[in-house]
């Protein structure tokens, strides 16, 4: 990303250069193809956007505007000119598959415009040889001139979009109580912080990494149907926005009598505005039938998931409630050093943990096998 040693902003009143001239800068619609999920930080301590909320991070000095996935950004999504000007700077070539956010690697491919009233745009992280202008080009706003990726410091596809006043001064072309009086936009986006649902889906194998809901990797298609087995999990996937500090997510699995079988809780520590969960039961001893698996937030369904399981069924039952209770009541070196246990280990994130060291930190996710019985138990290591 740009960076200065000190960042300034203009505050826009009154002044000539404060005339709304901008368009949105990505093709779709609002919710559908694209969400905006960072402003401009308006914190110089922290940070705040705007409206005063969280959708931001602390020294951020543009736009963001994510799209739904790495699969939605091979179909090809627009970014367009948001006011008519010249191109002054273009870099392109660079890898477009980034998910790491290396600052080093700043804007990686992008396209500055210099506009007639001496504002400056930045189109930034952009799609490897998807640049359609060339140095020096005039265009016209709502052109085309490239398409969206994830070059650069970028950890999902998404176009960073950035504004300055004579190259010099950021300005933050919202308007807000915690930022500026006046728009910039001809028709300004509504600032939305609601809560929802970008995808979700269920998927077969083992030690799910979040790369994986990023590329939208698929082991089983729909309608889903499963055959019990020991040697993988069964995944629940989903990817969401708007999720909020101190709300619950809870997955609920439904066995075919529609009696609650398995849940997992989660509460969010923080504000995720563009969020990846995912949970996963072992499904060696799943009942023949219709399952259905339905992620909770804030005590409403926000995703559901509908699976039929076929096949041979394994012997192996949960450990009655009794023996989990008393498992859960052991202390975690207790649980480690039992030789009759089986334990795998998985963050919350759904990686797993190959060996258990003081340095674990958070709630972990612990498999527990006995006498070819199982049971799950949250576990919070400090």
């Amino acid at each position: 990303m740009r960076t200065l040693t000190i960042l300034i902003f203009i505050t826009l009143n009154s002044w000539s250069f404060a005339q709304s001239f901008l368009s949105l800068p990505i093709d779709g619609t609002k919710g559908k193809d694209w969400l905006i999920v960072n402003y401009v930080d308006w914190e110089t301590a922290g940070f705040k956007d705007h409206h005063c909320g969280s959708k931001s991070y602390d020294g951020h000095q543009g736009t963001d505007f994510v799209i739904r996935s790495f699969k939605h950004m091979d179909s090809g999504v627009n970014v367009l000119a948001a006011a008519s000007g010249r191109i002054t700077f273009i870099q392109d070539g660079g890898f477009d598959r980034e998910t790491e956010g290396d600052s080093s690697k700043k804007f990686g491919n992008y396209i500055t415009i210099k506009h007639p009233n001496n504002y400056y745009s930045y189109y930034a992280h952009l799609k490897k040889n998807s640049i359609k202008v060339s140095l020096g080009d005039s265009v016209t706003i709502g052109e085309v001139i490239g398409q969206v990726g994830s070059s650069g410091n970028s950890t999902d596809p998404h176009l960073h979009f950035e504004l300055w006043f004579d190259s010099l001064y950021v300005v933050d072309p919202f308007t807000g109580v915690c930022g500026n009086p006046l728009s910039l936009w001809n028709f300004e986006p509504q600032y939305d912080t609601t809560s929802g649902l970008l995808s979700s889906g269920l998927t077969i194998g083992q030690n799910l990494l979040i790369n994986d809901l990023r590329e939208r990797t698929e082991t089983i298609g729909r309608p889903y149907k499963i055959k019990p087995s020991s040697d993988s999990s069964l995944y629940f996937w989903s990817h969401l926005y708007g999720m909020r500090k101190g709300k619950e997510l809870s997955l609920r699995w439904t066995n075919p009598t529609d009696q609650l079988w398995f849940k997992y809780d989660f509460t969010l520590s923080e504000d995720s505005w563009y969020f990846y969960y995912w949970s996963y039961i072992d499904h060696k001893n799943l009942d023949q039938g219709k399952w259905h698996a339905d992620l909770y937030y804030d005590n409403k369904i926000i995703a559901s998931e509908e699976f039929n399981v076929k096949g041979i069924l394994s012997m192996s039952t949960p450990l009655a409630k009794e023996s989990c209770q008393k498992l859960k009541n052991q202390s975690i070196e207790e649980l480690i050093t039992n030789q009759s246990l089986e334990l795998q280990i998985q963050s919350i994130y759904g990686n797993q943990i190959q060996k258990v060291n003081h340095q674990l930190k958070g709630v972990y996710i612990i498999s527990i096998t006995q006498d070819n019985q199982t049971c799950r138990l949250k576990r919070l290591f400090n």
